[in-house]
């Protein structure tokens, strides 16, 4: 793990360069500039939209008893996008754009979630303390393990 995420942090800002140095040649300087603000400014935007409504689904996820995972997931991802798209460069601009994209997001979400699902050995099972707001009790603390939800459920 340590030999890939070195060589990213290598290679990574040399194909930024490259690229950067590429635009500015065919582009001029100063229309190389405007793109990376432009893309940095619009990614922004959408970032903060498409995260918006990833919340909203994780939120809709708890509310219904549905698996969460690839909720989460997603939601991070956009969380990964915008730092994508506000660092300068343009193969970053084009991972970070591709992230926001729904369909892609959400493929990748649901087979990160299975991957994580699958290493915690097929379900995670969050118990908060027992407690309600305020910390009263929860009438299920006397519940029998019979009760649990299934795997991959958060029971809140």
């Amino acid at each position: 793990m340590l030999g890939w995420l070195t060589a990213a942090f290598i290679a990574i800002p040399i194909l930024e360069i490259w690229l950067l140095l590429a635009a500015g040649r065919a582009l001029g300087a100063g229309w190389t500039i405007a793109a990376i603000v432009a893309t940095g400014v619009a990614g922004a935007a959408l970032a903060r939209h498409q995260g918006f409504a990833a919340v909203d689904r994780v939120r809709e996820a708890l509310r219904t008893g549905r698996d969460v995972g690839p909720s989460v997931v997603a939601a991070a991802l956009v969380l990964v996008a915008a730092v994508l798209l506000l660092l300068p460069g343009f193969a970053t601009d084009a991972v970070g754009f591709a992230l926001l994209v729904p369909p892609v997001r959400g493929a990748l979400a649901r087979a990160i979630a299975a991957r994580l699902r699958q290493r915690a050995g097929g379900g995670l099972w969050v118990d908060l303390g027992g407690a309600h707001a305020g910390g009263q009790p929860c009438p299920e603390d006397d519940r029998e393990d019979d009760d649990r939800p299934p795997p991959g459920v958060i029971d809140v």
